[in-house]
């Protein structure tokens, strides 16, 4: 049975379903009636319900902007492999084109900003009152774990977006990452420096480990294997080899690869034995038009899936072996019988099929959503024993994850940046759409390129940006400069 997620009212204090259209509110705040909320480990689920809520609505009352989801699908098309079709349909073009987050007054930078400290105010709100909850010990361990959990993976988004990258040949980072807000509180408070915004991540997530274990009622929530996955992550940006290729081999225990079938399904299901986390989509709390599958999939029935469907790169497509059944997510022939798309869609070359929604045309946008799965921590684990010169263990990782997409596969006998780039190749194909592209190349240090393929001039308009240029960095949004007196912008 799927779980009806509750949200906390910040301002009134108040418990409601989630089908009654009230969400949190953006900013930390002590006006939330703690003592209600949290008087109950009961009453303390159903507020941490909350939050994970907030992650999935829209923002700014933005269609095209439904929270974390959204990121997912920015992240992607800020890249050269999530490529938007035509300009027929506006939505993330200004994304695309590398103008929303560089503008402290658009949607598309601001969004992310109160989002992600939205989930901040309100697990703070959890992690300071959790500890007088009348009920087990073990449900509170498992509030306040998944509560510091939520903080570190929003903080780990913020700072990515907002400060410059993580360099672990210059610790330690001083360049201005983004606020650290710990406790409940309506005060601005100064941007921290990059390492020690990564401090308090791993901080939270070493907490976390501690209180929380593998048992979990629904894999919308997270448990120890999610926090070992974010562990991995944030060590894999760090370039702390040794702690990614650690953490990333923990979080895949007990999750099975896709069979070559199950591949093919849609990622639209989270009852999939691959994935670790994801977003449990419920009926009656379906975003319509405002849902990660209205514009990534390639057969719901919107304007923007009909008139600007999304493609592959086709230089990154045409490295795919056909053996390999991830050559199927795209069509490269348009008039292909498995070219699927609603109807009256125009059928494009390279076009995706990887998200894919039952019928056709799918009337309902009630795909599940992938936040992590379990490819991703092979890929993690083989990038970093790869770097970390362990030739034989990365090979041998990458070959029982690729052999399970190409049965035909062998295993690498590449050394070096050889074998590191055909492990970023792969990354890049597994990872499409899932949300990596833009804070991969910027954690690698590398340039945006999105000449020699088939991106369309009159949508991305801008094709290369050199690494390390000040456009990796989110502008902080203007609202947050005008109430915030401390904190200071990037670079224009």
């Amino acid at each position: 049975m799927k779980k009806r997620y509750l949200t906390l009212l910040m301002a009134l204090g108040l418990l409601t379903t989630a089908c009654e259209q009230e969400y949190l509110e953006t900013s930390p705040t002590g006006s939330v009636d703690a003592g209600a909320a949290y008087a109950t480990t009961k009453n303390a689920t159903a507020a941490i319900n909350g939050i994970y809520r907030a992650m999935v609505v829209r923002y700014l009352d933005s269609q095209g902007h439904f929270g974390h989801p959204a990121m997912m699908i920015i992240l992607d098309v800020l890249g050269e492999d999530v490529l938007i079709s035509n300009t027929s349909n506006t939505w993330h073009l200004t994304e695309t084109r590398w103008q929303a987050h560089r503008s402290e007054t658009s949607v598309g930078d601001e969004m992310p900003y109160r989002m992600y400290y939205r989930i901040i105010g309100n697990a703070n709100i959890a992690i300071a009152n959790i500890g007088n909850a009348a009920g087990t010990q073990a449900e509170r361990n498992q509030i306040k774990g998944e509560a510091l959990g939520l903080r570190a993976f929003s903080y780990f988004n913020l700072v990515q977006l907002y400060g410059k990258r993580y360099d672990a040949a210059a610790k330690p980072n001083s360049q201005l990452g983004v606020p650290l807000v710990l406790a409940p509180t309506t005060e601005g408070l100064p941007r921290a420096t990059v390492e020690e915004v990564y401090a308090q991540i791993n901080k939270d997530l070493a907490e976390a480990a501690t209180l929380l274990t593998s048992t979990r009622t629904f894999k919308s929530h997270i448990n120890l294997e999610v926090i070992k996955g974010f562990q991995a992550r944030v060590a894999l940006t760090q370039q702390n080899w040794a702690d990614a290729a650690k953490y990333a081999a923990e979080a895949r225990k007990g999750f099975t690869l896709m069979s070559v079938a199950q591949y093919q399904d849609g990622f639209s299901d989270i009852s999939n034995p691959e994935w670790i986390w994801g977003f449990d989509h419920l009926e009656d709390q379906s975003e319509f038009f405002g849902a990660f599958h209205s514009y990534i999939s390639s057969n719901f029935n919107s304007t923007n899936i009909r008139v600007s469907p999304k493609v592959i790169n086709s230089a990154l497509y045409e490295q795919i072996p056909t053996t390999d059944v991830r050559s199927k997510m795209w069509v490269k022939t348009p008039t292909a019988a498995n070219s699927v798309v609603p109807t009256g869609g125009v059928r494009v070359p390279y076009i995706t099929q990887k998200f894919r929604l039952p019928g056709t045309p799918s009337t309902s946008t009630m795909g599940d959503i992938p936040y992590m799965r379990a490819a991703e921590m092979y890929l993690i684990e083989a990038e970093a024993q790869a770097r970390l010169g362990n030739t034989a263990a990365a090979a041998s990782t990458l070959f029982d994850l690729v052999s399970k997409r190409d049965p035909s596969y062998k295993l690498s006998t590449k050394t070096g940046t050889g074998l590191i780039d055909e492990i970023l190749f792969n990354r890049r194909v597994e990872l499409w759409g899932e949300g990596f592209r833009f804070t991969d190349l910027k954690r690698m240090d590398l340039p945006l390129n999105r000449n020699g393929a088939n991106a369309n001039s009159a949508v991305v308009v801008l094709f290369d940006v050199k690494a390390g240029d000040n456009q990796w960095e989110f502008l902080i949004p203007r609202r947050e400069l005008n109430a915030n007196k401390a904190i200071k912008q990037n670079p224009l």
